[in-house]
């Protein structure tokens, strides 16, 4: 799944004419899915990957794009929360602790990014 950045908008859902993590007109793969239980729907997409760095991936308001294609992962998932709320994304990503590791820098967090990114980034038509 591919998404166009078409607005730039602050967590409060106004728009800005920067932002430090995304750029207008610029396509996105979609890594994963979320609906919090206030009805918001978010992306969740890397914003920046640089040769021997840790990629940034971070959620954003679907607001912010436009869909480009809706093809779905094989890996994809959903999982239902309590709360109402749900995700889709990768099974290794939703039904484990994998984001708190990632965002703590866990080594074997970022290999089980790049297995999915990999597979996600290869079944794209």
């Amino acid at each position: 799944m591919k998404v166009k950045c078409i607005k730039l908008l602050k967590a409060d859902g106004k728009e800005v004419e920067f932002s430090p993590s995304l750029t207008l007109g610029k396509e996105y793969h979609v890594l994963s899915i979320s609906y919090d239980s206030y009805g918001k729907l978010y992306y969740r997409i890397v914003t920046s990957e640089r040769e021997g760095k840790w990629p940034h991936m971070s959620l954003h308001s679907e607001k912010c794009f436009e869909l480009v294609t809706t093809f779905v992962p094989s890996s994809w998932h959903l999982k239902i929360y309590q709360n109402k709320g749900f995700s889709i994304g990768p099974k290794t990503w939703i039904n484990s602790s994998f984001y708190e590791n990632f965002y703590d820098g866990e080594p074997s967090a970022l290999h089980t990014f790049y297995e999915e990114y990999k597979k996600i980034l290869s079944e794209e038509p």
